[in-house]
């Protein structure tokens, strides 16, 4: 079932509803009742996307009917972080058997509606999404037979103004500016029938802060159209900053309309000793708009137990989300361990995270908490954990970086295994692997990242991309990802590294071997080699040398093998890849997408050889790659030994 997204800070947002049948059982559906929705959230502005908990006001009346005779009257809906909006218990909406229905939706929900009007305040800025109504009353008519989609497209009723603030050499920093606002009117009345908008009398003498971000660079209010007041005739803003403060008058306020963007530049200056602001011409845009998708409404009574959901999928893309942090000991010197980190790359791809360290001017003690917020369980059958992390200048990262979960009713912190950890000494990317919570299933939880550091070791370590998996029986719930391939249904089937042949002079052999029951495309693979156990792979630093992007497809339950250029002992098919050049000291990765997915071999900085004139054959109960190399994986064979090359054996 699948929906776009409702994003309070878009100009659009559109819904699709599809193949709508009657249902008349009262099934449970996963995490509610009726419909499921899914939102595949595109297009948005930074910052947007749903905060765990949002809340959505649906309404549907007969064709032509008024919103006093609707059969289903403002039910709730919620949303997760994934953009998963479901029906909130006893909220279900369904399709009448015959006829035709028309609906109106709005956000923010609110059980405060007396005569179909609900109240508008915007007096406080903290929270836009708190305060960002936006509204559906155009899709009229459907027939409740319908198969073909149906939309609903949602458009702001209030009206957005930003301040991007500039400064010139006068005033060293922004850090601590704010921006009060007097002559808005801060309170209205929302009629959900007809859509209009009425300020109420005598609200527009309140000073309201408006959101200014943490370098005082831009600011931001949600207001009431000019048009819903008889009292808002003009605005003023007051700048303050460092003891200092300024005030400009807005003379037009009609420039707020409902449903636009005013954008002006100020730029801050001190003229003998005085404040200064300079106030540009307002730029007047849409809001951004906010596309749309698809609902699949299924309701042909059919049970679908064991779909799998996402109930929590946090990227850290606008900040560290609804995570907390707990610090127990903060390093000395230091005011932090965990901070969000975000930015663009040389080469403009965006990277954002979650990060802990506690090296200032050298290692030091410190123990800090990154902890989720509660995730619901409570009719899931199974559900696991993943993430992708980094760790560098580590310690021993198995008791400094951990990972704990409690149950939110008693708080009783547990530690549970991390089934992948980093090599620890590179800036390498790697997934955690599966972690199994179904131990909590039925109950409500949080989990949190435990970080650690002492004077002798304070590692970095970077969290990515943190998930939660449920499988809900009852039926209904939704797969917001595309299924697995056939054949990877252990949701880490990969390639991996099942024979490594460190052989006399250059007879140097790795095999791979594909699991799984595809055909895979080796363009996304890349074999890479790290000279004498080093700091980096040869991709980190500036020669690539070593790095060999692969090629071509590698058949199912099959391998390939890659050769040094003057191997000659084994005499079937290898192909020669310049990263086959090792002596028993050198680690070997197996990378998709960049990202490091199977080792074989320890980064000791050369000091000791991990398998030199080996042959070493992974193990046949080794049934995914491993980005943390095990010994105890492989099979060590004589040297020269090649037998077995060109073929696997799995169990």
């Amino acid at each position: 079932m699948k929906i776009s997204n409702l994003l309070y800070m878009g100009a659009l947002s559109t819904l699709a509803l599809v193949s709508c049948t009657n249902n008349d059982d009262n099934s449970e559906w996963y995490g509610s009742e009726g419909i499921v929705f899914t939102t595949a959230i595109q297009s948005r502005v930074s910052g947007n996307t749903w905060n765990a908990n949002d809340e959505v006001g649906i309404y549907m009346m007969n064709a032509g009917g008024t919103i006093d005779a609707a059969t289903a009257q403002n039910k709730k809906y919620i949303a997760q972080t994934n953009g998963t909006l479901t029906a909130a218990s006893g909220n279900g909406i369904y399709l009448p058997e015959s006829g035709s229905v028309d609906f109106i939706a709005y956000y923010p929900y609110t059980t405060s509606v007396s005569g179909n009007k609900i109240a508008v305040n915007v007096s406080d800025q903290s929270k836009p999404a708190a305060i960002d109504l936006i509204y559906s009353n155009g899709t009229k008519g459907v027939a409740a037979t319908t198969s073909s989609n149906i939309s609903l497209t949602f458009t702001h009723k209030l009206s957005k103004m930003t301040i991007n603030v500039s400064k010139d050499a006068t005033i060293e920093t922004l850090n601590g500016l704010t921006i009060d606002m007097n002559g808005i009117s801060t309170e209205g009345e929302f009629n959900l029938g007809n859509g209009t908008l009425t300020a109420t009398a005598g609200t527009n003498q309140k000073d309201v802060a408006m959101n200014v971000n943490a370098e005082g660079t831009t600011a931001t209010a949600i207001i009431l159209p000019t048009a819903a007041s008889t009292d808002q005739t003009a605005v003023t803003l007051k700048f303050n900053l460092a003891g200092k403060s300024y005030t400009y008058t807005l003379t037009d306020a009609s420039i707020f309309e409902e449903g636009k963007n005013v954008t002006f530049n100020a730029n801050l200056s001190i003229n003998n000793g005085k404040p200064v602001v300079t106030v540009g011409t307002a730029t007047i845009e849409d809001w951004t708009e906010k596309p749309g998708g698809d609902i699949n409404v299924d309701f042909d009574g059919e049970v679908q137990p064991g779909k799998e959901t996402v109930v929590l999928d946090e990227s850290f893309a606008t900040g560290q989300g609804n995570f907390t942090i707990k610090d127990k000991q903060l390093p000395e010197g230091g005011s932090y361990v965990w901070k969000h980190d975000a930015g663009t790359t040389t080469g403009g791809t965006p990277y954002y995270y979650m990060k802990a360290s506690a090296f200032i001017s050298g290692a030091k003690a410190s123990e800090s908490w990154l902890i989720s917020p509660e995730v619901d369980l409570s009719t899931a059958t199974t559900a696991t954990l993943s993430f992708m992390h980094i760790i560098n200048h580590a310690g021993d990262m198995k008791t400094q970086q951990t990972l704990w979960v409690t149950e939110t009713s008693t708080e009783n912190w547990q530690q549970v295994a991390i089934p992948n950890y980093p090599a620890g000494n590179n800036w390498d990317k790697v997934s955690s692997g599966n972690i199994d919570l179904s131990a909590y299933t039925g109950k409500k939880i949080k989990f949190a990242f435990k970080y650690v550091s002492t004077t002798s070791a304070a590692a970095t370590w970077e969290v990515y991309d943190v998930k939660v998996i449920a499988n809900g029986e009852g039926g209904g719930t939704v797969t917001p990802e595309p299924d697995p391939e056939p054949g990877t249904e252990t949701g880490n089937a990969d390639l991996f590294i099942s024979e490594y042949v460190e052989g006399s002079s250059n007879n140097k052999y790795i095999e791979i071997y594909n699991p799984t029951n595809e055909t895979i495309d080796l363009s996304a693979y890349a074999i890479d080699l790290n000279t004498n156990g080093g700091a980096s792979w040869s991709k980190d630093g500036t020669g690539y040398s070593n790095y060999s992007e692969l090629s071509g497809t590698i058949a199912a339950k099959s391998t390939i093998v890659y050769k040094n250029s003057n191997a000659e002992i084994y005499s079937g098919q290898a192909t020669v890849c310049s990263a086959i050049n090792f002596n028993g000291n050198d680690p070997v990765g197996l990378f998709k997408n960049g990202v490091l997915i199977d080792i074989i071999g320890t980064f000791n900085g050369g000091s000791a050889d991990f398998a030199k004139d080996v042959t070493l054959r992974r193990k046949s109960n080794v049934t995914a790659p491993s980005s943390t190399y095990d010994a105890s994986q492989w099979e060590t064979l004589s040297k020269d030994d090649v037998s077995g090359l060109g073929s696997h054996t799995m169990d």
